[in-house]
């Protein structure tokens, strides 16, 4: 079983981008096969930060219809998990999974994956706002449950409480659904990393970096780990 592993969170600055970088760099640190994915054509940050190191970011405009096909075939003609950093507005991306058209951009992904055994697992990144959460209910009632794992990913970027995600959940439930945190990053590291053009997992390499920079981005690295292995996307 290959996963289909996309990191969305629909409206820009929730730190989808961000969740994938750590999420990569997990995935590398235990040696767990992965093929990139920077599927946001205006901010190709993944592809900045990760690609040769050791295998290439792919680049897919999933926008577009055809990139949209063009992930798919990816994925299925490939032997491991594909990981996509998904651009703002994912919805448009997802649209062509819920059709069973013979047209471009448009699969039953239901179907497919039924058949061929494979999994769809949504990363949601999410703030505490309620614009969160309705991206968050429109997904979750449009795509195939069937084939579709769920990993609610909260980003507690300022010190308040996820009062709608809570209030949700009480209403619905959480079958079916995986909520972790994602650890803070000092902005200073992150732009470190971006200024070195290299991913978390990388910060001994970096010469810039403070022993208590490196101290701090081992231990977001290793809290995400942790994270990742509860959701069940890293083994234990």
């Amino acid at each position: 079983m290959k996963r289909l592993i996309l990191v969305h969170g629909d409206k820009g600055g929730v730190g989808k981008t961000h969740a994938t970088h750590h999420t990569a760099a997990a995935l590398k640190q235990v040696e767990h096969p992965v093929t990139l994915v920077d599927g946001d054509p205006n901010n190709p940050g993944i592809h900045r930060l990760f690609d040769g190191k050791p295998d290439p970011v792919l680049r897919i405009n999933v926008r577009k219809p055809e990139g949209i096909d063009e992930l798919l075939e990816l994925f299925l003609s490939g032997s491991c998990d594909v990981l996509v950093d998904l651009p703002a507005g994912g919805s448009e991306v997802t649209d062509g999974f819920i059709e069973d058209r013979p047209e471009v951009g448009k699969t039953d992904i239901e179907a497919l994956f039924r058949q061929t055994g494979d999994r769809l697992v949504i990363l949601f990144v999410i703030d505490q706002s309620r614009d969160s959460m309705v991206a968050l209910s429109h997904e979750i009632a449009r795509l195939p449950a069937s084939v579709t794992d769920w990993i609610i990913v909260r980003n507690g970027r300022v010190d308040d409480p996820f009062k709608y995600l809570e209030a949700w959940l009480e209403r619905t439930g959480r079958e079916g659904l995986t909520v972790i945190d994602m650890p803070a990053l000092d902005r200073r590291v992150i732009e470190l990393l971006v200024d070195a053009k290299a991913h978390i997992g990388q910060i001994d390499e970096v010469a810039e970096a403070s022993v208590l920079t490196k101290m701090r981005a081992k231990a977001a690295l290793r809290i995400w780990r942790e994270e990742l292995t509860k959701a069940g996307l890293i083994n234990g």
